[in-house]
């Protein structure tokens, strides 16, 4: 290539390269407007950065339902909550222990000084306080795991119509990446949800009822996956599960 062609070619590449530089750079100063930005759909692929997964969608009440659906609970772990009452001249904070794994879900509730142990498992909830030697068995329904921890089933958001999800928004809650819900359940009673968006548990939930707040649940405590050797068993010694060998949880 001789000189003046090679010189040609350097000016058009020049050109190109400003001409670039403006329009995404010069053009929005000049027009007051930023870029826009389009928002992926949130049924792509989590991506991964700095170790994390996430999903890279607003959260808004009418995308919450579709976030949330796209969250995964883990089959097997243990953690540890603290549930809060509150009335009118006092309150009451019960700890409450949670082993789940192969489909079994064991709760550990206690309050004024009496554990009570709710198993459910196989369609049944099974009930009973330490030192028993039966229980009270009942037919479990889809939400019973949940209520057993007495904690709300936030799966409930996701047949909600979109005007009753007055809030939501992606925050930080307790030290965990959470996907939040505010649902006006009523005239006066409003809920609140935080959901872990690495577990998809619920790790936070408030109600209150004419701004008053009535329940407060927070987790303490997570391990994922369950440890080996527990065992899920009724107070009779029989066996329904076991993640590994045979230690059973202290009652």
């Amino acid at each position: 290539m001789d000189q003046k062609n090679r010189t040609i070619l350097v000016l058009a590449i020049a050109v190109t390269v400003f001409a670039a530089v403006f329009v995404s750079l010069g053009l929005p100063a000049l027009t007051g407007r930023a870029p826009e930005v389009v928002l992926p759909d949130v049924n792509q692929e989590a991506v991964s950065t700095e170790g994390r997964d996430f999903l890279p969608v607003e959260v808004r009440p009418d995308t919450v339902q579709s976030v949330i659906v796209s969250l995964s609970r883990p089959e097997s772990y243990y953690r540890q909550l603290t549930v809060r009452l509150f009335w009118a001249g006092g309150s009451s904070a019960d700890p409450v222990e949670i082993w789940a794994d192969g489909g079994y879900v064991r709760t550990a509730i206690t309050t004024g000084g009496s554990t009570q142990y709710r198993l459910v498992g196989e369609g049944k909830l099974r009930l009973w306080y330490a030192g028993d030697r039966a229980w009270q068995e009942v037919d479990a329904g889809d939400d019973t795991a949940d209520l057993a921890q007495r904690i709300p089933t936030y799966e409930d958001v996701l047949e909600l119509d979109t005007e009753q999800i007055s809030a939501a928004s992606y925050e930080e809650k307790n030290e965990a990446y959470c996907i939040f819900v505010e649902v006006k359940r009523s005239q006066d009673v409003l809920d609140r949800y935080w959901i872990d968006t690495d577990t998809g548990l619920l790790c936070a939930a408030e109600t209150y009822e004419e701004d008053t707040k009535v329940y407060e649940m927070t987790e303490t405590q997570l391990r994922a996956p369950l440890e080996d050797g527990i065992v899920f068993s009724l107070p009779d010694g029989t066996i329904l599960h076991e993640s590994s060998s045979v230690t059973v949880p202290e009652e």
